[in-house]
C-alpha cells in the first residue's frame, strides 16, 4: 500500500506522543506508505526524529498565512486525517479535491457535509487510554486493524552532542556527571494545574531529610519563589530535546499530567503523576507511573468548567506532599 497520510493533530507533546504507537502500527502494516505529521513549531522536535514519521510539518503560528502554507502538501496527499475541527483546512482540501478527507464534524456546518467520512473515536468521549483510542480512530477511518502494543509511547532521541549539552547544563547547576537526582515539575500547560507551591516545598524538604538525591526543578515557567528557594532549577532553560535527555537520566519524575509525564512514560522513567481534572485511565502512561488521582465526584470536567472551578480546584490543591512521598518511598525505597 504506497499511499500517502496526512495527520493533524491538535494539543500538546502529550497529544503527538499518545498518537506514536498507532502510527508505528501503520507503518509495520504498509511499509510503503508516507506518514506526514502537520503541528505547530512548539512540538515539532517530540516525533521529527521518529524512524515511521516520514516528514514533520510546522505550522508556525502568528506568522502570515502560516496555516495556508502547508497547502502544497495537501495536494499530495491520499488521506487527510484532521482530529480536530479545522474549518480552513477542511475548506481548502474540498476546493482541491483532495481524496479522503477524515475530521471531527460539526452539526449543522456545510464543511461537516464535505467529509468523506466522521471521525467516532474521540480520545475526550472515551474512558480508554488515549493510545488506544486514537487507534481505534485510524483503524476506522483508514478501514484496516491496527495491532501492536498501543502502550509503548515514542519521543524523538538526542544526539550524542545534544547530550553532551545537557551534561554541561546539569555541571553548571552542580549535578555532576552520574549523579542520581529527581525532577520535579510542579506546572503544566493551564495554570489551573499547577500544583501548589506550599506542598512542593514540603515536598522538597521531605526528599532532603530522608534521601541524599537532589531534586532539580524542570519546566516551561518562571518562578521566581523556586529560583530564590531551591538550589537546583532547570526552569526555562531546556529546549524540548534537553528535557527528553534530563527526563532520561532521572531517578523520578514528579509532574501533574502533563508532556514531561508523556515524555517519561515514552522513556520508562518512574513518574508519579498527578491528577486533577482528567483520568489516568485515559492518560497515565501503562508503565512505570504511579498517578494519585483523588477521584472525586465532579471529575473528569470540561476545560471550561475546570477554569470557572466552584470547588477551588480542589482535586489538585487537597493532594499532599505526604501522599506524594508516600508514593515516592515505594518507588525509591529508604535506606
Amino acid at each position: 500500500m504506497e499511499k500517502e497520510f496526512l495527520l493533524r493533530v491538535e494539543g500538546g507533546v502529550g497529544d503527538l506522543i499518545m498518537f506514536t504507537p498507532a502510527l508505528r502500527s501503520l507503518k509495520e502494516k504498509f511499509t510503503g506508505c508516507m506518514i506526514t505529521f502537520l503541528t505547530i513549531d512548539k512540538t515539532v522536535d517530540v516525533i521529527n526524529r521518529l524512524p515511521y514519521i516520514d516528514r514533520v510539518i510546522c505550522i508556525k503560528r502568528g506568522r502570515f498565512m502560516g496555516r495556508y502554507r502547508v497547502l502544497p502538501d495537501l495536494i499530495k496527499q491520499d488521506y487527510l486525517i484532521f482530529t480536530e475541527w479545522q474549518p480552513h483546512l477542511l475548506f481548502c482540501a474540498w476546493i482541491l479535491r483532495c481524496s479522503h478527507r477524515f475530521s471531527v464534524g460539526r452539526d449543522g456546518k456545510f464543511l461537516t457535509g464535505t467529509l468523506h467520512k466522521r471521525i467516532r473515536h474521540v480520545v475526550s468521549s472515551s474512558i480508554n487510554f488515549a493510545a488506544q483510542t486514537n487507534a481505534e480512530l485510524l483503524s476506522d477511518m483508514l478501514d484496516v486493524k491496527l495491532n501492536g502494543d498501543m502502550t509503548k509511547c515514542d519521543v524523538s532521541m538526542p544526539t550524542e552532542s545534544e547530550r553532551t549539552e545537557v551534561t554541561r547544563l546539569l555541571n553548571k547547576i552542580g549535578i555532576k556527571t552520574g549523579d542520581d537526582f529527581i525532577l520535579l515539575s510542579p506546572f503544566a500547560s493551564s495554570k489551573e494545574r499547577n500544583w501548589p507551591l506550599k506542598e512542593v516545598e514540603k515536598l522538597v524538604e521531605l526528599i532532603n531529610k530522608n534521601y541524599n538525591i537532589p531534586v532539580i526543578f524542570i519546566g516551561n515557567t518562571d518562578s521566581p519563589f523556586i529560583e530564590k528557594k531551591f538550589q537546583y532549577s532547570l526552569l526555562r532553560k531546556t529546549n524540548i530535546i534537553q528535557l527528553i535527555e534530563v527526563i532520561r537520566r532521572a531517578k523520578c519524575l514528579i509532574t501533574p499530567d502533563s508532556g514531561p509525564m508523556h515524555i517519561a512514560g515514552a522513556l520508562n522513567v518512574p513518574c508519579i503523576s498527578l491528577f486533577s481534572k482528567d483520568i489516568p485511565s485515559r492518560w497515565a502512561p501503562k508503565h512505570n507511573c504511579w498517578p494519585i488521582y483523588l477521584s472525586y465526584p465532579c471529575s473528569p470536567c470540561t476545560p471550561e468548567k475546570f477554569r470557572d472551578c466552584p470547588y477551588d480546584l480542589k482535586c489538585m490543591k487537597d493532594i499532599t506532599a505526604n501522599m506524594v512521598f508516600k508514593v515516592l518511598s515505594n518507588i525509591l525505597p529508604l535506606k
